[in-house]
């Protein structure tokens, strides 16, 4: 058994392409590390496609481990987890694709900084309440604004239909704002994204998780009050970024790592949909996504967390 496990998640549902993608990445690039490959079979539904998915991966030695479809990905990480014994473990998506050479060295070596707790290819300072933020001000200042006009001046006209409709169109996310806001907090939210992340076997199956049922659930085991991240740190343990030179970012460097919906992404050193997405996209897109990323709802030039 190697110190390190290397969890591949293989979801049915997701076709074959993105597991080609990353095969032919894993064989490319050298991990730079022993370890054991573990192949999370995950909702499968007979033993023809079980098959069919094994011999993709027959040139490996592999440890297939068969779940099913509940519990999104870090549901399957979790079960996945209690099935081996390697002290190191570090996760994979179904989209992952590895970019550089000696990855897993650089994971490793990350991980085993004196404090550090938890090692990704990529993280964000992004909540998910921000966006509810900006319509519930925006609501608010509207509200006032129609109040003014239509009770405080006789002389002023009545709210416009306009300003009525723009109102109607904020008022379900505005309302949802101090239900987000619990859930996530404010922005600087930084977490570590449960993809490609690096962490002890006996930290990560002490965390604890919701059922997972629900998507929402999911994105709060990533990025809410109780994420892994805030988990783990607070147990006095620290979240880093390490790119693909395996230089090593701490929590107010990781807008300048260049690996994650900022600039080219030029130092990432695992891919997955989520960056795909951004690198694929016009100006106007990666705009959208690093504002969500790495501002606040009110400025796109907001100062780093501290």
């Amino acid at each position: 058994m190697a110190e390190t496990g290397v969890f591949y998640l293989y979801r049915f549902a997701e076709g074959e392409a993105p597991v080609r993608r990353f095969l032919g990445s894993y064989r490319t690039h050298p991990a730079g590390l022993d370890h054991d490959l573990h192949i999370i079979l995950k909702g499968f539904p007979n033993q023809d496609a079980l098959a069919a998915a094994r011999a993709l991966f027959r040139s490996l030695p592999i440890n297939a481990i068969e779940v099913d479809d509940s519990g999104y990905d870090i549901g399957a990480y979790i079960t996945a987890a209690k099935m081996v014994a390697n002290p190191k473990l570090l996760f994979l998506n179904t989209f992952s694709e590895i970019l550089a050479d000696n990855w897993l060295f650089s994971f490793g070596q990350a991980l085993d900084l004196p404090g550090v707790g938890l090692v990704g290819a990529t993280g964000s300072w992004q909540s998910a309440s921000s966006g509810y933020e900006a319509a519930f001000f925006k609501a608010v200042r509207l509200l006032k604004s129609m109040g003014h006009t239509a009770g405080l001046d006789r002389n002023e006209p009545a709210p416009s239909r306009n300003n009525i409709r723009r109102l109607l169109r904020k008022l379900p996310r505005a309302a949802l704002y101090p239900v987000r806001l619990y859930e996530f907090g404010r922005h600087p939210n930084p977490h570590i994204r449960t993809n490609a992340f690096m962490i002890r076997r006996d930290l990560f199956l002490s965390l604890r998780a919701v059922a997972l049922k629900k998507k929402m659930e999911a994105y709060k085991f990533e990025s809410g009050r109780r994420s892994m991240t805030k988990q783990i740190m607070a147990r006095g343990l620290r979240p880093v970024v390490v790119d693909r030179w395996g230089k090593v970012y701490e929590i107010p460097e990781w807008r300048s790592s260049s690996t994650f919906w900022i600039d080219l992404q030029a130092n990432l050193l695992v891919a997955d949909n989520q960056t795909a997405g951004y690198a694929a996209g016009g100006p106007k897109r990666r705009k959208l996504l690093k504002n969500n990323a790495w501002d606040s709802p009110w400025s796109r030039d907001a100062p780093g967390p501290k």
